[in-house]
């Protein structure tokens, strides 16, 4: 862990895609499936991941061909929800270490969270699919609502939590991750295992940089 964060936390909230859960195979898988329905070429993981980070509908959109108009990529996106959220799961697992973070932690008594920019549906049934009975909430997007990195459904979580910024923490692996936490007054913490490595997390901007999640007890 990167030095000079040492303040307990009344609560942690987490990224999911890249954070808790390795959900990448699945979800190129599911973004083929569409793309073969529609004539489009296949992906890569590789590809994949140059565009993790800011939603299902941005990955899919933006792995599409180009010229595609905007209600083609919407259409796109739709037929891959229906496909992701019906799906086994088969490729999808946590992160080695983290389930034994997430139980100590609430052992110590700290509110453990998710907010994902992936739609709500896919969020809900992961959280409870692979972490059933470890968060106290868990958020995906749910337009209105504004996605991150604007602050103000991570604001209202902490409120619901009765945990003001200061005792908070996010946990995530984006760029986009550092700046919620940033714009929301609270820790920001990254992760080493993630996803995005088109753009790497400003390590100057973290409070804490982890290697193993059972680095996050030291913040507590």
């Amino acid at each position: 862990m990167k030095g000079g964060c040492r303040m307990p936390v009344k609560a942690v909230v987490f990224d999911m895609d890249g954070t808790i859960l390795h959900t990448l195979p699945d979800l190129v898988a599911a973004a083929n499936e569409t793309f073969a329905r529609l004539g489009y070429p296949a992906r890569t993981e590789a590809e994949a991941l140059a565009c993790m980070g800011s939603g299902g509908r941005h990955l899919v959109q933006k792995l599409m061909p180009a010229g595609c108009t905007r209600a083609e990529g919407e259409r796109a996106f739709q037929m891959w929800r229906d496909i992701y959220i019906a799906c086994d799961y088969a490729g999808t697992k946590p992160f080695p270490g983290i389930v034994e973070a997430l139980h100590e932690l609430r052992a110590r008594g700290v509110a453990t969270a998710v907010l994902s920019n992936k739609f709500d549906a896919g969020v809900q049934a992961l959280a409870e699919r692979f972490f059933d009975g470890l968060f106290d909430l868990v958020r995906g997007e749910v337009p209105p609502a504004p996605r991150k990195p604007d602050p103000t459904v991570l604001l209202d979580m902490l409120a619901e939590l009765g945990v003001r910024p200061s005792e908070a923490a996010y946990v995530g692996d984006t760029v986009v991750d550092a700046q919620v936490a940033r714009n929301a007054g609270v820790l920001a913490v990254g992760v080493s295992w993630g996803y995005d490595k088109t753009e790497p997390l400003p390590r100057d901007e973290l409070d804490a940089y982890l290697c193993d999640p059972a680095e996050l007890l030291a913040l507590v």
